[in-house]
């Protein structure tokens, strides 16, 4: 069969404000990884990605019209709810034969409303979709029935019906390596402040993460890794047919396991990789010691992400974190005794949290003085703890256009807000921290001091004018 998947344009809310000038425009790693497993299974997929592209709605009807596509699947991620329903509309209007399947965090946190709230969808595919996608195809193709494909969300005689849940596939190395050569890789970037040299381009190593924290939807969903030889794979793909010069590694929480992190990095050390790239990575500041950031540091590890979210003890105990103001403390006083670049992330607005509180977040943040620091609006998606609490109290809107943890750069209301707070305080909080932040005079020195090309100059600026027009930022009265 021949299958178009489509990245919706991000073409709303804040991203007119502030994400169009500073990016990202990152890889569409998930359909990529689909796409390349059907190709290898006698299907033709091909891959639209509206945003990095370009493509506008009326270019993508084109593109539809004329490929014969038999089924369009769709990202739909809830910020992109609008976009990604669009398009399944859309491709209806085109041709009701073609087969509307939507994938992604939304549908897979909220499978049967999904389906149930827009008749253009035939399908919703629930957690990881390559082999779902493989038999949903043997299914339309009448090998199978479509109520036997696990992790399938469909419609049939005006009947949505959820099938049974498909297990996870622990064995990550049988899915192929994404093929890249489906998208026009010279189109993405990080955004400005996760890259120091380009071409900078992002993959992922492991699936899930164990922890509990509420405002996660992968919280509690298990671990699971590539091999090292499959990861020196990859990396090798990337440095020697696409030029990196840096790999931004994804995983929710790569340090997880102690072994295999140093594993890989003595593979990449022996590979030489470490003398052609650089790599940032994610993981959890209690997860790292100095032995293991000074491997990293060795095997090309130039920088780390840390979430923090909160600074007090109360705030990180109330989202069930885990970890100790102590312990982060410690994380990024040895990034930076070892040489390694630290992001915070923060979030301000917390469930039973205070303007005082999201004060003392910044302040820690400043105490920690990572060298970039990320405040976020907490935003309760679909499917984590945190929203199944807040909408049993009821204050949750279901706008989904409005779910944006940059929403101090939006001109709307956020979809939710604590007991005692307004959308209005909590926006321009956003606003204040991050000015706050960066235009200290300490972080200014510190940022043009270690400058040493042009084009790190141009995303600083960029960068700073983009907070400029953010708003006042005056912060609390």
């Amino acid at each position: 069969m021949k299958i178009l998947f489509v990245m919706p344009s991000m073409d709303n809310g804040y991203w007119k404000k502030l994400g169009k000038k500073v990016g990202p425009k990152s890889e569409p790693l998930s359909l990529l990884y689909i796409a390349t497993y059907l190709n290898q299974n006698n299907h033709k997929a091909e891959v639209a990605d509206c945003e990095a592209e370009g493509i506008s709605l009326t270019e993508l009807e084109n593109k539809i019209r004329n490929g014969k596509y038999d089924c369009v699947g769709v990202a739909m991620l809830t910020p992109l709810y609008t976009q990604a329903i669009n398009i399944c509309k859309l491709t209806k209007q085109i041709n009701s034969k073609i087969k509307t399947i939507v994938g992604g965090s939304h549908p897979t946190l909220r499978p049967l409303g999904t389906v149930e709230d827009e008749e253009s969808i035939d399908v919703a595919a629930v957690g990881e979709a390559e082999l779902t996608f493989l038999d949903l195809l043997d299914a339309f193709e009448g090998k199978k029935e479509l109520k036997d494909v696990e992790g399938i969300v469909f419609r049939e005689k005006g009947k949505v019906i959820q099938t049974k849940a498909r297990e996870k596939l622990q064995n990550l190395d049988k899915l192929p390596i994404p093929d890249r050569s489906l998208i026009k890789m010279e189109l993405y970037r990080p955004s400005v402040s996760y890259y120091r040299r380009l071409p900078a381009y992002t993959m992922i190593t492991t699936r899930g993460c164990p922890y509990r924290c509420t405002f996660c939807a992968t919280a509690k969903t298990g671990y699971r890794m590539n091999s090292v030889p499959r990861v020196i794979e990859e990396m090798k793909m990337l440095v020697e047919k696409y030029g990196a010069k840096e790999i931004l590694i994804r995983d929710d929480t790569f340090t997880l396991n102690r072994q295999r992190t140093i594993d890989l990095c003595d593979a990449i050390i022996k590979e030489g990789l470490n003398k052609k790239i650089s790599w940032d990575a994610i993981s959890r500041a209690n997860l790292v010691d100095e032995e293991l950031l000074t491997k990293m540091k060795e095997a090309g590890c130039w920088g780390m992400h840390f979430g923090v979210e909160g600074g007090t003890q109360k705030l990180i105990d109330s989202i069930k974190k885990d970890t100790t103001l102590e312990a982060i403390e410690k994380a990024f006083r040895l990034c930076r005794k070892i040489g390694i670049n630290t992001r915070a992330y923060m979030m301000l607005g917390m469930p039973g949290s205070t303007k005082e509180d999201d004060i003392k977040t910044i302040e820690f943040a400043k105490k920690i003085d990572p060298d970039w620091a990320q405040f976020t609006i907490c935003t309760p998606y679909p499917g984590t703890q945190m929203y199944d609490e807040q909408v049993k109290i009821g204050n949750v809107s279901n706008d989904w256009d409005t779910f944006q943890t940059w929403g101090g750069f939006s001109e709307t209301d956020l979809p939710w807000v604590a007991d005692g707070r307004s959308s209005d305080e909590i926006k321009e909080l956003q606003r204040y921290a991050l000015k706050s932040f960066y235009f200290r005079p300490k972080v200014i020195v510190r940022k043009m001091t270690n400058i040493d090309n042009l084009p790190i100059l141009k995303k600083y600026v960029l960068g700073a004018m983009a907070l400029a027009a953010g708003g006042s930022g005056r912060g609390p009265e």
